[in-house]
């Protein structure tokens, strides 16, 4: 059996897309496994991914949140319901990194039972130091667990560098779901919009710095607009800096989005997207969908994303995010390309399935776990 794990669950996000991806493309195989999670939201307020997936039949264990209750129990809950499931020769596969406080508890609590685990790491390891306090004994959790799980290249080296481990270090793609058969259509314009898609955040996401540099274009004379679709507790903040920046007409909020049945809207809406965030872990889920999609993306050289654009011009250039001019030249210079003829969707598109497809992604997750056709943890379909 495989354990889909993770300490943190949100009602929609990075981690909770990964984990839907997965178990779909695991029940769509036939391979035995087992949700276990511990939501961060009350019960009005369900992970409607979670809700999809025991839709489909897929058994997951989602220990609740509870009106006053410390992070510990929920966490120590579900740990001891995973210590009563596991059977010697299960995977633990964390989604997310879990938390240093208690991930050596976790790691020696499954090799208590005979099991192994495997971690994936939700952001770069430079942004994941503990705290002093737990600082060792999460270093010795990383050294003890069977798999250590990186999900770009370009951050591979970061595990031995932050963590002091010298052992392997797999990297697994996220399994993400195939939305898109082909680019979706470019609109008219201009006005040229430039789209984002995310948590409006400030400080990891960077967009107080965006919108400087969509005042320099508008200043420039450049028929642009930027469209803002997520939603997050700086939006008021950043409502306010498009004002003062008087850029209020040309940045527009259009709130959270149903992520099932509006992406193809939100994607087909927009000429170029921008993620200029400040740090990131693997190439992000927005990414991945934009490259299906066939859309031309302005980023930041941070965690995973240069695993995607580094050395491919033809799918998105890369800018420091520290620097609002910057940003808006390179910004200048996609629509430029745009405008001009040079940017083609299907060329975006066919980097995506060079490396970044569900296929690829879960070969790789089956090579980390020695999932081979002979293992005891995939059926036999031959017939």
């Amino acid at each position: 059996m495989i354990y889909l794990y993770s300490d943190i669950l949100t009602q929609a996000g990075g981690i909770e897309t990964y984990l839907h991806a997965l178990a779909t493309k695991l029940h769509a195989e036939g391979i035995p496994f087992r949700v276990a999670v511990s939501e961060q939201q009350p019960k009005e307020a369900p992970c409607e991914l979670l809700d999809d997936l025991e839709a489909k039949g897929i058994d997951a264990y989602r220990q609740s949140y509870v009106p006053g209750d410390r992070w510990e129990v929920r966490k120590r809950l579900l740990m001891a319901w995973l210590w009563w499931q596991l059977e010697p020769g299960d995977w633990v596969y964390c989604v997310r990194q879990p938390i240093p406080e208690l991930y050596l508890e976790l790691v020696r609590l499954v090799h208590n039972r005979g099991a192994k685990i495997a971690a994936s790491w939700m952001f770069a390891p430079e942004f994941l130091v503990p705290d002093p306090p737990h600082y060792e004994s999460f270093c010795r959790a990383v050294e003890e667990t069977d798999r250590v799980i990186s999900v770009s290249e370009c951050t591979a080296h970061q595990f031995e560098e932050v963590y002091g481990y010298e052992g392997p270090v797999e990297v697994v793609r996220y399994h993400n779901l195939p939305l898109f058969e082909e680019p979706v259509p470019l609109p008219d314009g201009p006005p040229w919009r430039i789209g984002y898609m995310g948590r409006l955040s400030i400080k990891q996401k960077n967009l107080d710095t965006l919108l400087q540099a969509v005042h320099q274009l508008r200043n420039e004379g450049m028929d642009v607009e930027l469209h803002l679709h997520g939603d997050g507790t700086d939006r008021k903040k950043l409502e306010k800096e498009a004002q003062d920046l008087e850029i209020g007409d040309d940045v527009i909020f259009h709130g959270g989005y149903d992520h099932r049945t509006e992406l193809p809207e939100v994607i087909g809406s927009n000429h170029v997207f921008t993620y200029t965030s400040n740090y990131e872990g693997g190439p992000c889920f927005t990414l991945l969908e934009l490259l299906q999609a066939g859309r031309y993306v302005v980023a930041s050289p941070v965690g995973g994303i240069p695993d995607i654009y580094k050395d491919h011009p033809e799918s998105g250039m890369l800018v420091d995010p520290e620097d609002p001019v910057a940003i808006a030249e390179t910004l200048r210079n996609a629509i430029e390309k745009l405008t001009s003829g040079g940017m083609n969707p299907d060329r975006i598109r066919a980097r995506y399935h060079q490396e970044f497809d569900m296929e690829a992604a879960h070969e790789e997750w089956r090579q980390a776990l020695n999932l081979s056709n002979d293992s005891p943890l995939v059926p036999d379909i031959s017939g």
